[in-house]
């Protein structure tokens, strides 16, 4: 999960399409075990594949570019864990009900990178299972404030897998250098991170959706990197949650209250019809090089509004 470092040397970046690799948790320790009850695991046929934490009992958040397919049977979201590789009677296992992306949520962009799973039943809390806080609106990140990253994952670039949940720290990039490292690719609704040393630390697949904390609330979500896990060029992107907290609001409240809910549409990822849930799962699957996933920044340049 974790692999990135800032470099101020401004080389030409390598940059590669959304992509799937192991997923990497470098440079981190182990927690110790279900100190992070917030945590969640995204799995499909009983691999974990992307990040995701519980924001209330039925509600896990996660990023839009994961790849959440609704009414597909193996798709599951697993609550309680340390060791994924294990059975533990913490676990509390899930289907998703409805998966709901951000309406302008931008593949091309990464921008509005945010998805929220209404689960088919009710988390159980209790020291194991527990929701985190969430930032009021609008409020930022200092450049400098150290947070934390925490998933499973690789522990090195040749696939060696962690037997728990890991976690590593990074920092927080001032904004218009971070613009500059991605050429323009970054947007107010994000954060940017790196390490403070010359440790490889810092996200890559697998990560995807998992939770930045800081002081005991989630700030961000793990968005993307740079094509190469370790690549020192280009810091780590996570997601800005305080500009979407009224967005999440309604969309909870919304389905409390179901007589003035509106009907919500899936993110544009989402497979739609008769055995397409299937079929998309099927195409994604194949052209996995592993069982982790990570956006990878777009190819193409030019891409921002506001690439100043």
């Amino acid at each position: 999960m974790l692999t990135a470092l800032l470099i101020l040397s401004l080389g030409g970046p390598a940059l590669g399409p959304a992509g799937a690799r192991g997923s990497w948790v470098i440079g981190g320790k182990a927690v110790v075990p279900h100190s992070r009850p917030f945590i969640a695991s995204i799995q499909m046929d009983g691999q974990h594949f992307c990040g995701g934490f519980l924001v209330w009992p039925k509600w896990v958040m996660t990023a839009a570019h994961c790849p959440i397919l609704r009414h597909y049977p193996s798709m599951r979201v697993v609550l309680g864990a340390h060791r994924l590789g294990q059975p533990e009677e913490s676990q509390q296992v899930f289907g998703i009900e409805e998966s709901i992306a951000h309406p302008l949520y931008n593949p091309l962009t990464v921008d509005n990178d945010i998805r929220l799973l209404r689960l088919n039943s009710s988390a159980t809390l209790n020291k194991f299972v527990k929701r985190v806080r969430l930032p009021s609106p609008h409020v930022d990140l200092k450049p400098g404030t150290v947070c934390s990253v925490v998933g499973w994952g690789d522990t090195s670039n040749y696939g060696e897998r962690p037997t728990q949940l890991m976690e590593a720290n990074t920092t927080i990039v001032k904004r218009g250098l971070c613009r500059t490292l991605w050429k323009g690719r970054v947007s107010d609704n994000m954060f940017c991170g790196a390490s403070q040393n010359t440790t490889l630390q810092g996200v890559c697949a697998g990560d995807s959706g998992g939770p930045l904390v800081f002081r005991k609330k989630v700030y961000g979500i793990v968005s993307f990197s740079g094509e190469r896990c370790g690549d020192r060029r280009h810091p780590d992107i996570f997601t800005k949650i305080s500009n979407y907290i009224d967005w999440v609001h309604r969309i909870v409240l919304g389905h409390r209250h179901p007589k003035g809910q509106h009907k919500h549409t899936p993110g544009p990822e989402v497979a739609e019809g008769p055995g397409a849930g299937a079929r998309a799962a099927a195409l994604w699957w194949a052209g996995r090089e592993g069982p982790g996933f990570l956006h990878r920044a777009p190819a193409r340049g030019g891409l921002m509004a506001d690439g100043n």
